[in-house]
């Protein structure tokens, strides 16, 4: 009865995102034998930018998708920093989110080319990752965490859009994603929270 009620829910998640307009149909992918679904770059890119948008002290300059990370050019307190970068782990619960984001390529200070050599040393060596990290703590934020292989964001979800606080005050969504060059999978313990979540980050384009 059990697998017969999971078929008929992976049924139901395959038609819907059949069903879904042609604009959006382009945007999402479903894999109903992996349990997991897959946004378009751009689709990530705006979601991103409406939660980073809201952290204090960052400002986000320029996104660019490749095959394997999002290349990012943001202001953090004033300094201009390049980050090659892809999500690793969400978790959203409390009308809050945790973004979790591995940093395998460049981090750089781009005003300051002395100081980017100087740190990418230090991540190449593993030297002074004390040092490394006294840096980031002095250089982010609050919401923001760097151990100069992951970066931790964290804060409150916006009131309205896609993401609204609302949607996640009695619920919680945690997911893992794998970065591919035509999008990025999301794979969630609760297949229903996660469709949940599909349906509210699409429905602002369908307007």
């Amino acid at each position: 009865m059990a697998g017969q009620s999971l078929m008929g829910m992976l049924d139901g998640a395959l038609a819907w995102a059949m069903a879904l307009p042609e604009g959006l149909s382009q945007e999402v992918a479903v894999d109903v034998a992996g349990r997991r679904v897959r946004l378009s770059h751009a689709r990530v890119e705006a979601l991103s930018r409406g939660v980073l948008g809201r952290v204090k002290g960052l400002a986000l300059r320029s996104w660019d998708s490749t095959p394997t990370v999002y290349d990012l050019r943001l202001d953090v307190r004033g300094w201009k920093l390049r980050v090659e970068t892809t999500p690793q782990r969400v978790e959203l619960a409390g009308g809050r989110y945790t973004l979790w984001l591995a940093t395998p390529g460049r981090v750089e200070l781009e005003e300051s080319p002395g100081a980017s050599s100087l740190l990418m040393g230090a991540l190449r060596t593993g030297a002074g990752k004390a040092a490394l990290q006294a840096l980031a703590r002095r250089l982010l934020p609050p919401e923001l965490a760097w151990d100069g292989q992951v970066l931790r964001v964290e804060g409150r979800l916006p009131k309205d859009g896609a993401l609204a606080a609302r949607l996640f005050e009695s619920s919680s969504l945690k997911m893992t994603t794998a970065h591919a060059p035509e999008g990025l999978w999301l794979s969630a313990e609760a297949w229903p929270g996660l469709l949940d979540l599909l349906q509210a980050a699409l429905g602002p384009a369908q307007g």
